[in-house]
């Protein structure tokens, strides 16, 4: 079980969502904004994406991104993608170079495109189209410690940096089977309106959903956090996902936490007054001496076993490790945050989309 500062703040707020959401912004516990310009920048005058424009960024990307599968080309695959997509790529072409995977190839059908009224950099916009896998599983280990389907829906976010700078996918998140993305609010032009990542409109600040989501992920349904967020998948499923993957010899702890990272986060309006929001979280699991978690002295303990999908990240060693074993996932969600006071009271944060997978290990 993880042991978090933000989680154990969590544990003393077990009051309404409101609340709730406020002392984690007020601890510091939230993930990075988007940065100034995402759509809150006034009085510029950055036209909007068309859908002609997205079209052509998604295409463009389709078929460099197929170019570079079929042919391993590593330098082609790192080219039109950053941020978390960038990670997940390099991680892959570390485990094709070793044998233990493959560099992902999908075919794509028609996209949709959701387009963000915004007037400031980064621009961006969201494709939604199903993809269906073309040979060996890509993400080493599973993403999450889950199994996504080889075909299935994905939310797919284009970014771009700067005027001159090139359209760049920075996540993709798939959508588990029985999963949907609510209608969003859009005006007469198609143009879907963003949400303040400080809104305080709907059940929890959007830029709360990442640590909120984190406290389940990390302490399963008894979390306070679980008042606020549903069960599912993404939530008490990656708990017990977490806790079945338990490898640590007698004596050593084995614990798991997400946590934020750095990358921008961003959100939608759904019809209703809710957010669909989209962030990014580190997964990090480790097996270690009771001593290191302590700052005390180390003492080398029985042999760890490290799982055969991490070994391509390690550098080969004659011995087992004894002292820890670290695996890191950086992960892409997307999840529904409903509008404040909702009628319903079963009304709780969807957690709807993953995407991302293992980018670092260690051994000692």
């Amino acid at each position: 079980m993880a042991d978090r500062k933000c989680r154990t703040r969590l544990l003393a707020w077990a009051g309404a969502a409101l609340a709730l959401t406020a002392a984690l912004a007020a601890a510091g516990c939230t993930s990075t904004p988007a940065p100034a310009g995402a759509g809150t920048q006034a009085g510029s005058s950055i036209p909007e994406v068309t859908t002609a424009q997205a079209g052509q960024v998604f295409a463009s990307y389709v078929a460099v991104a197929d170019r570079a599968a079929s042919t391993g080309n590593a330098s082609l695959a790192l080219s039109n993608v950053t941020g978390v997509q960038k990670l997940a790529i390099a991680t892959q072409l570390k485990a094709a170079t070793s044998g233990a995977g493959a560099l992902a190839r999908y075919r794509y059908g028609p996209p949709a495109f959701d387009l963000p009224r915004q007037d400031g950099y980064p621009r961006w916009f969201v494709a939604s189209v199903t993809r269906s896998l073309i040979g060996r599983q890509s993400s080493p280990g599973g993403t999450a410690g889950l199994s996504l389907a080889a075909t299935g829906q994905v939310l797919m976010v284009f970014q771009q940096g700067s005027a001159t700078a090139p359209w760049l996918l920075s996540s993709t998140s798939q959508l588990p089977a029985g999963a949907s993305v609510p209608p969003l609010a859009t005006d007469s032009a198609g143009y879907v309106a963003t949400v303040p990542l400080n809104s305080g409109a709907q059940l929890a600040r959007p830029d709360s959903t990442g640590p909120l989501q984190a406290a389940v992920v990390d302490d399963g349904p008894a979390s306070p956090a679980a008042q606020v967020v549903a069960a599912g998948n993404l939530t008490t499923g990656i708990y017990a996902a977490a806790r079945a993957a338990e490898t640590a010899p007698p004596g050593d702890i084995y614990r798991w936490e997400l946590e934020g990272t750095h990358y921008a986060n961003f959100a939608l309006r759904t019809a209703d007054g809710g957010a669909l929001v989209f962030y990014a979280m580190y997964l990090i699991s480790t097996v270690e001496v009771p001593a290191l978690l302590n700052k005390g002295v180390v003492k080398p303990g029985a042999p760890i076993t490290v799982p055969g999908y991490l070994t391509f990240l390690l550098t080969p060693s004659p011995a087992p490790p004894r002292v820890a074993v670290e695996a890191q996932q950086l992960l892409s969600f997307a999840a529904v945050d409903p509008p404040a006071g909702n009628a319903s009271a079963a009304a709780k944060i969807q957690v709807i989309a993953v995407g991302g997978g293992l980018i670092y290990a260690s051994a000692s």
